[in-house]
């Protein structure tokens, strides 16, 4: 079994990686990647690419027709994910997240792949002042980075058939540790002002509340969705416990 990882060298492809590696050892692991962060290692004893058999080294709309070939699963983390960049350059993001994403998974339906899973996210819900979303709620996304996941989820959704299962995961905000860590996200941030500073500083009143979700857990999400039966499409929310569809952090 292939399985091709784009973004495998951001914050959670790591651990995907990591985590394929320990539950299919036989499987022949691939990684795509622009390599913008390669340096950026958090105390990694080894490269976490050396778990990959191979690596491409491209923007995620360049990717080879040979990276595809004979895949059973793509598993689409890259994308541009901050939402200061992606509101200064809204086109870029769209293209990027939106239309590429898009392409990549018209490129793999006619390649033969089976699985597709996109990593979205429950920003798509805005402001959620009611209560927990679920798959049917409606969406109210705010900023650049969650309109184009809620626009990439309507891009796939007409591309799922009998032959090609996608399955956009609604992530709650990532938190833990990775080889490549980001300390931009909530819990990593607070973890990391306690350590440096002594002090957690909370920006609010402290009234909001956020879903969240470990990385380990995101990458075993993952491998759910490449592996998963049942209907051509969904988009389970990654902020309640476990449904037929459903991941939650607990």
């Amino acid at each position: 079994m292939k399985i091709l990882i784009t973004g495998n060298m951001g914050y959670v492809g790591p651990r995907v990686v990591r985590h394929l590696r320990q539950v299919f050892p036989d499987a022949t692991l691939v990684g795509a990647d622009a390599g913008w962060f390669a340096s950026q290692l958090t105390n990694a004893s080894i490269l976490p690419e050396s778990l990959l058999d191979a690596q491409y080294f491209c923007d995620v709309r360049d990717l080879s027709d040979d990276a595809l070939r004979g895949t059973h699963a793509i598993l689409h983390l890259a994308g541009v994910s901050n939402d200061p960049i992606g509101n200064r350059f809204q086109s870029v993001t769209l293209d990027i997240n939106v239309g590429g994403t898009a392409e990549l998974a018209r490129r793999a339906k006619r390649a033969g792949v089976r699985h597709f899973v996109f990593a979205s996210s429950c920003s798509v819900y805005g402001f959620a002042e009611e209560g927990a979303r679920n798959e049917q709620s409606a969406v109210a996304p705010l900023t650049a980075y969650a309109k184009s996941k809620i626009l990439a989820e309507r891009e796939l959704e007409p591309l799922a058939g009998r032959d090609f299962t996608i399955t956009s995961l609604r992530f709650a905000t990532a938190c833990g540790m990775s080889e490549r860590l980001r300390l931009d996200l909530v819990v990593n941030q607070f973890v990391a002002g306690a350590i440096a500073t002594g002090e957690i500083r909370i920006l609010s009143d402290g009234t909001p509340w956020r879903p969240l979700i470990d990385v380990d857990d995101m990458a075993r999400a993952m491998e759910w969705a490449a592996l998963r039966e049942g209907s051509h499409y969904e988009a389970p929310v990654g902020c309640r416990r476990p449904g037929p569809s459903a991941f939650w952090a607990p």
